[in-house]
């Protein structure tokens, strides 16, 4: 039997070795785990390149930088990447690409521990086709990629390809997708996997409304949250890239480029699965409880979209992303509900349904030159907007001193002093003061103030003072001014239309009609275009380019097709006719037909009373002739047909040619030159008016006969601008209003002849003169 005293020590010593076991345990589980966490360790590294410039004959892409930096973001603050371990590359060269991923792979054998895992995600946003990269006008093939990125000295190498045919990586080795290829701390997992934002043969496409590319903002979307399908606070990749896959096609089904198709190549060998982000790192974090479900977009305070995503009713979600203000739109079929939002560090918020918000389709920017054609109206993103809220809007009517509306809208509204509407509208504005949309409207705007559609208007604009469009697809009538900005068809009548860009249709005013470019111009006042088919004035034409302009005023254009004038008729370079008193072209190609034409240089001969040609004849000669008259004559025009304007007085019989009689003759007449300019042969009629004395104050007895002159002649060129001209004529003279004949040859060889008591001489004649200018 034991005693108490050996039982207590018995005890004692049972004791402390129990507690000595119990603390070598305690050693050995706190090493072993100190072992694992060594063990299990990651590293990860991003390079992020970008490259906007796809060389020569591919648009220029305006968000590759950016969705470089929104991927590098989203893994520094909740995928574990350090900040020193993130690389952003802009618009490398393919040997600049080649050494970034050189000097990466240094990196990670500097800092390569004895335990743990490396990782490595190299992501690319820009241009690409069949053959690789498309960095400018070089290209880094994509068997060359593929390789460099496989020699990379890490455990795990992930590549994510945002580009157009960026599917052919995955195509140049073989493989087959895998569940989850980047791992938690609990795995073990090696090798490569390739993720392209479409198939080998689709375009990748960027978006203005999302300020970046959809594949790459729906996968950043699924990072931070949106993808959590599981609801266990973590992403893995195959959770990132399903939903990145669903949105993508889904956004992209009726754009421009085509549905887009994501794809990806996987060689992982390990356990655990991928953990991309971690939502229970994050600063601060938004929870969308149950009841929230439709599509949601959310956009910070600078009015980007950083997420968007489909949420089932019943299913709540955590979504990760800084601190910040943030604008909550969420879409249920035809209803369109926001909220706004303030995250803060350290804190979670909640939220729940509050007020309406639009969503539009949009076009998009091809990266590269794969090209489909989209099915919603060719592309057309308003029209399919529209024709959204066509088909499932509400018909709605409202009425309020100022009527103003943030919402789509379709029906009437009515306002007493004002309506406006913030979003797209289908229907009438009526007001007493104004009318103002700020997005595309069609329908009815009626005022006796001001109308303005801010974009794109379809309808009526009526006004007593202004009608302002941006652009319209109808008819504006005001007593004041009618104004559109951008491209327009249809009708603007008022006292001054302004179209600033192109009017495919009719301007008439009392005014001022102006338009860049337009169809038709009618107005009492004035036309300014620089280009139009029609301008009808009674005042002024003026055009860059006219096809046609009708005056009784002036038409002055740059180029023109068509003038007819009443008045005056410029243009710098008219094309086929010119009708008007005096018509003036720099350079004509086709007919002036006026009184007083002047172009510089002439294809065609111009019909006028006096013609100024820069390429044409213009000489003057005087000379001497059988009546012992002293004349000069001009002429002008070209060598086909020109215009002659004659003066002659006539020297006293026996005086020694010191003394010239009282009468003398002035006429105008036509002609045509045979044979090249330079020494010619001459046919010339001209009618002369003879006048009876040189004193035109004694008007009482002024009277005129008459002379006709048909002559041959012949111009030999001495050297330029100067020759020697002769010929012969015949002459026939009237009494006309003298009730004399005044005209005869100096040697009476003239034959008088009598019709009716009308007396008339005829006689052969001769001349001989020099001749100065171009003829």
């Amino acid at each position: 039997m034991i005693s108490n005293k050996t039982f207590g020590v018995l005890s004692a010593m049972s004791f402390g070795f129990i507690l000595a076991l119990l603390l070598l345990a305690s050693h050995a589980n706190a090493a072993n785990v100190t072992n694992a966490t060594e063990s299990a360790r990651i590293n990860r590294y991003v390079i992020a390149v970008s490259a906007n410039n796809g060389g020569s004959g591919r648009p220029m892409l305006r968000y590759a930088e950016s969705d470089a930096r929104s991927f590098a973001k989203v893994l520094k603050e909740m995928g574990g990447v350090m900040p020193q371990n993130v690389i952003l590359v802009k618009e490398p060269s393919v040997e600049a690409l080649q050494k970034e991923l050189s000097n990466l792979d240094a990196k990670i054998l500097q800092d390569k521990k004895s335990n743990g895992r490396d990782e490595v995600l190299v992501y690319y946003s820009g241009h690409a086709d069949e053959n690789g990269l498309r960095l400018g006008n070089e290209t880094y093939t994509w068997k060359d990629l593929r390789n460099r990125i496989d020699a990379l000295s890490a455990d795990v190498k992930i590549a994510v390809i945002d580009a157009c045919g960026s599917g052919a990586i995955t195509r140049v080795k073989g493989g087959k997708a895998v569940p989850a290829f980047m791992v938690d701390q609990s795995s073990d997992m090696k090798g490569y996997a390739f993720i392209t934002s479409s198939t080998q043969d689709e375009s990748s496409q960027e978006s203005d409304k999302l300020k970046g590319s959809f594949f790459t903002h729906s996968l950043v979307s699924g990072l931070r949250g949106a993808g959590d399908l599981s609801s266990d606070g973590k992403v893995t990749l195959s959770e990132a890239y399903q939903f990145a896959f669903n949105e993508t096609l889904q956004k992209t089904e009726t754009t421009m480029g085509g549905a887009q198709h994501p794809s990806r190549d996987m060689n992982l060998a390990g356990t655990g699965d991928v953990v991309m982000t971690d939502l229970r790192t994050t600063s601060a974090g938004l929870d969308l409880d149950e009841g929230v479900y439709g599509r949601l977009y959310i956009r910070d305070e600078n009015g980007e979209l950083v997420a968007e995503l489909n949420k089932k009713r019943g299913h709540a979600m955590s979504l990760g992303l800084p601190a910040g203000r943030y604008a909550v739109n969420l879409q249920q079929d035809i209803d369109y509900m926001g909220a706004t939002v303030i995250l803060s560090n350290g804190k979670r918020e909640k939220m729940t349904l509050e007020n309406f918000k639009s969503v539009m389709a949009e076009q998009t920017v091809l990266r590269g030159e794969l090209k489909r054609r989209g099915t919603c109206e060719n592309g057309d993103a308003i029209a399919c907007s529209l024709d959204s809220l066509d088909r499932n809007g509400r018909y709605r009517t409202t009425f309020n001193i100022i009527d103003s509306d943030k919402e789509p809208r379709k029906g009437l509204q009515v306002g007493l002093l004002v309506t406006r509407t913030r979003d797209y509208m289908l229907g009438s504005q009526i007001s007493l003061a104004a009318n103002i949309t700020q997005k595309e409207m069609h329908g009815l705007q009626l005022t006796t103030g001001i109308n303005i559609a801010r974009h794109r208007f379809e309808g009526v604009q009526i006004s007593t003072a202004l009608n302002y469009a941006g652009s319209f697809d109808g008819v504006q009538v005001s007593s004041g001014v009618n104004l559109s900005r951008q491209k327009s068809s249809g009708v603007q009548a008022g006292i001054v239309n302004l179209a600033l860009d192109t009017l495919d249709g009719v301007q008439a005013s009392a005014g001022i009609n102006y338009a860049k470019v337009t169809k038709v111009q009618a107005t009492a006042g004035i036309n300014v275009a620089e280009s139009a088919n029609v301008q009808a004035v009674a005042g002024i034409n003026v055009a860059s380019k006219s096809n046609v302009q009708v005056t009784a005023g002036i038409n002055a254009a740059k180029e023109s097709d068509i003038q007819v004038a009443a008045g005056i008729n410029v243009s710098h370079e008219n094309n086929k006719l010119q009708v008007g008193v005096i018509n003036y072209a720099s350079n004509e190609k086709g007919r002036q037909w006026g009184i007083v034409n002047i172009c510089g240089n002439c294809e065609k001969s111009p019909v006028g009373i006096i013609n100024i040609v820069g390429n044409g004849v213009w000489s003057a000669t005087p000379y001497i002739n059988e009546m012992g008259a002293l004349g000069g004559s001009v002429h002008l025009g070209t060598a086909y047909f020109y215009s002659n304007i004659e003066w002659a007085g006539f020297f006293k019989k026996g005086s020694g040619f010191s003394k010239f009689e009282k009468f003398y003759e002035s006429g105008f007449g036509i002609g045509t030159q045979f044979g090249k300019y330079g020494s010619h042969f001459e046919l010339e009629y001209t009618f002369f008016n003879v006048y009876d004395k040189f004193d035109l104050d004694e008007r009482d007895d002024f009277k005129t006969g008459f002379h006709h002159r048909g002559r041959v002649g012949y111009v030999y060129q001495l050297f330029p601008f100067f020759g020697i001209s002769v010929g012969a004529t015949l002459n026939l003279t009237s009494e006309g209003y003298l009730n004399k004949l005044l005209l005869k040859p100096l040697a009476d060889y003239h034959d008088d002849v009598s019709y009716k008591n009308h007396k008339g001489r005829w006689w052969p004649g001769f001349y001989a003169g020099l001749t100065v200018g171009r003829f």
